[in-house]
């Protein structure tokens, strides 16, 4: 275990090697710092807040998301409220008719939100709700100044096309956890096929937005292997959300990791990751609290704002008053896609 100077000297080196030598940390320099943090956290939070200012400066980039379509989901993901698999109770939606998004759409343009993506339930759309979704697409694309996100299962290389030519710049799929955590978490699907989904819509030319849950049950060294594998596939955001135990589902009992080490895994997923938007996404408001503004001095440059897929979030007026009084200055899509 090194000691306080020997912890200065070396998160030194690896601020110069990120942001000096514009080179990425090996997976062994991560673990030292998960060491250095667990007795001098500071010292790993103020090196992400470090390599956060200096790529992003006080910017910070803000998405919504609207289900489109609720519940009914085939697949047996553990954290989920909307499987068949669980006992939750939840409102089930079909797909969504196009009023009721552009209804929840011209709320959140009155915000400087600079994403909006379309998330629906299942292992994918059939061809008609698909279509109906492209339609949905077109129009806001038309008619709307925001950049379009999707979160719409797994993908085919036409379908990615077609994502990319209505509008969809970003595509969205989360890993959820580390590969070699995920077999505790889902058995009706594997974590490869997210991986081919997210390869076709990067092929496609859609950007890709990948990240996880934490506090699932995980360790930390299997979060750093997430931020790991994150960055081999080269995604372009990182949503982090953290486990909100729903009612029904089989972690409805977990224990929320406590605080500091919420912000030790954020830290650590920028100082993996310097370049990447770091989101925080689910979950905030319930772990965090009051305190989710320590959050943002730990290397977190995005925001998910408005409720989330079944459960509430906070109101999106009072997150931005909130971002405000950090003297954050928000993205708009006129910043890089």
């Amino acid at each position: 275990m090194l000691n306080f100077l020997q912890s200065v000297q070396f998160v030194k080196e690896v601020e110069k090697k990120i942001i000096e030598y514009d080179k990425d940390i090996a997976f062994n320099e991560a673990i030292i710092l998960y060491e250095i943090a667990k007795h001098d956290a500071d010292l790993v939070k103020n090196l992400a807040s470090t390599i956060n200012q200096h790529y992003f400066k006080n910017t910070i980039e803000l998405c919504s998301i609207y289900p489109a379509k609720v519940g009914l989901c085939p697949q047996d993901c553990k954290f989920c409220s909307q499987s068949i698999h669980h006992s939750c109770l939840i409102e089930i939606k079909d797909l969504a008719a196009l009023d009721e998004v552009i209804e929840y759409l011209e709320y959140v343009i009155s915000f400087p939100i600079k994403r909006f993506c379309l998330v629906t339930s299942g292992e994918k759309l059939d061809d008609s709700e698909f279509e109906k979704i492209l339609d949905i697409y077109s129009h806001i694309s038309k008619n709307y100044n925001i950049l379009l996100c999707a979160s719409l299962g797994f993908l085919t290389q036409e379908r990615a096309k077609k994502l990319l030519k209505v509008g969809v710049v970003k595509y969205h799929n989360n890993l959820e956890t580390s590969s070699t955590y995920f077999k505790n978490i889902c058995s009706t699907h594997t974590q490869q096929q997210k991986i081919e989904t997210l390869k076709i819509a990067k092929e496609a030319g859609l950007q890709i937005c990948s990240g996880g849950i934490i506090s699932m049950g995980e360790d930390m060294i299997e979060r750093i292997k997430l931020a790991f594998e994150l960055r081999e596939l080269d995604v372009d955001s990182v949503p982090i959300n953290i486990l909100n135990p729903i009612k029904g589902t089989p972690l409805e009992d977990i224990k929320i990791i406590d605080k500091n080490e919420i912000f030790i895994t954020l830290a650590l997923f920028r100082i993996v990751l310097p370049k990447k938007t770091i989101l925080l996404a689910g979950g905030k408001e319930n772990a965090l609290g009051d305190m989710e503004k320590m959050a943002y001095e730990c290397g977190v440059n995005g925001c998910m704002v408005g409720n989330y897929l079944t459960t509430r979030g906070m109101g999106i007026r009072e997150k931005i008053e909130m971002l405000e009084s950090l003297d954050l200055k928000f993205q708009t899509n006129m910043h890089n896609n």
